[in-house]
């Protein structure tokens, strides 16, 4: 028994290459199935890209809330000490600390006042510097 177990069987030329034949089969089987899921991926890709795409064409703009008797583009600001010492001519306004003006969003261009215009019973509204 022990010499039996010992020997062993070396294949035959034709069996090593149906061997390899069969290896390639499965090589070229795999090398399929990867191209397959590298397009899956770039499709789901794709798909997610559109979605998104389309979610924030539909989506409404952000809206933040408008505070009673404020433009549109000016966010309200409560004023602090820093900004009387940055702004001295708020003081001389009659503006303290504490008292709720507005800023707007957007830069102010040279030549534009940057005060705006208030209605009677309103503080004016004006751009604050910062340091």
């Amino acid at each position: 028994m022990s010499t039996q177990t010992e020997e062993k069987k070396v294949p035959s030329k034709a069996e090593v290459i149906a061997f390899y034949k069969e290896q390639i089969e499965v090589a070229k089987l795999r090398r399929d199935l990867a191209e397959i899921v590298c397009q899956t991926a770039e499709f789901d890709f794709r798909r997610v890209e559109a979605i998104a795409k389309q979610a924030h064409l539909t989506a409404p703009a952000p809206q933040r809330p408008q505070q009673e008797g404020m433009p549109e583009g000016v966010v309200p600001h409560t004023v602090t000490q820093e900004d009387l010492d940055a702004n001295p001519e708020l003081a001389e306004q009659g503006i303290k600390v504490g008292d709720v003006v507005g800023i707007t969003e957007r830069p102010v261009e040279e030549g534009e006042s940057e005060i705006y215009p208030a209605a009677e019973d309103e503080a004016p509204v004006r751009k604050l510097k910062k340091d």
